[in-house]
């Protein structure tokens, strides 16, 4: 009977006071009754990566003198101070990504899947420059476009090192790409393209790298010593 007593008076006080009450909120993480997701279901579903890409058509173009090469060079970092354009070979690095979601309904409640992301990492409009002041039968014009094709050689293997690479990288961050309940104002839309943003900044550091790479290689071959080296070539 005294325990019972005992018992009674706690439940009375606890009553009286709301801090002896706790709330749900503040107890302990284990305590804590579960939140229901209703998207966990589909937490184990991971979308498909599908990398495409691309080396462009190569086209060339005899329009420009020298004087305009050089202009041309200059606006794209690419002249020397006291070189001579005679010819120049430009390409542009795209790349892009695409995620596709389909959309569930549980018990009221919409899930957006993230099902497949598209990447897209290549080249567009690669294209070669020669100077029209060269005569195409001259030993000077064959070497330019040997060189300008070594400079296209080199965004194809680049590329192709790099390709690999890129695809390992966003096979390991698929996790960030995880199934998400839309709140009742929100439009399943909306959290695709916020995924897509989230996918694309994984993206880009590795564009940024396949950049750099793509530069420092490109200039082992633009080099005064290489130029002097071809230039004596058709000297002899």
């Amino acid at each position: 009977m005294k325990n019972l007593f005992l018992t009674l008076i706690f439940c009375f006080f606890a009553a009286l006071n709301p801090t002896m009450a706790q709330n749900v909120d503040n107890l302990p993480a284990d305590k804590a009754p579960e939140i229901r997701d209703p998207c966990a279901k589909f937490a184990q579903i991971r979308p498909k990566v599908k990398l495409r890409s691309s080396y462009g058509r190569l086209q060339y173009n005899y329009d420009y003198d020298s004087e305009n090469l050089d202009i041309m060079a200059a606006r794209n970092n690419l002249k020397e101070e006291g070189m001579f354009t005679a010819g120049l070979s430009l390409v542009d690095v795209d790349w892009s990504v695409s995620l596709n979601t389909i959309s569930r309904s549980v018990d009221g409640d919409i899930c957006v899947i993230p099902a497949s992301v598209d990447v897209f990492i290549g080249y567009r409009n690669p294209i070669i420059y020669i100077s029209n002041d060269l005569d195409k039968k001259s030993c000077r014009y064959q070497m330019v476009m040997r060189h300008e094709h070594q400079h296209q050689q080199i965004n194809v293997s680049v590329l192709e090192y790099y390709l690999p690479i890129i695809k390992k990288e966003l096979e390991k961050s698929l996790d960030i790409l995880t199934v998400r309940a839309a709140s009742d104002d929100e439009d399943p839309d909306i959290i695709t393209d916020d995924m897509n943003s989230n996918y694309a900044e994984v993206v880009r550091p590795l564009v940024n790298r396949l950049q750099i790479t793509l530069q420092i290689e490109q200039q082992r071959l633009d080099n005064r010593e290489n130029y002097q080296y071809e230039t004596e070539l058709c000297n002899d």
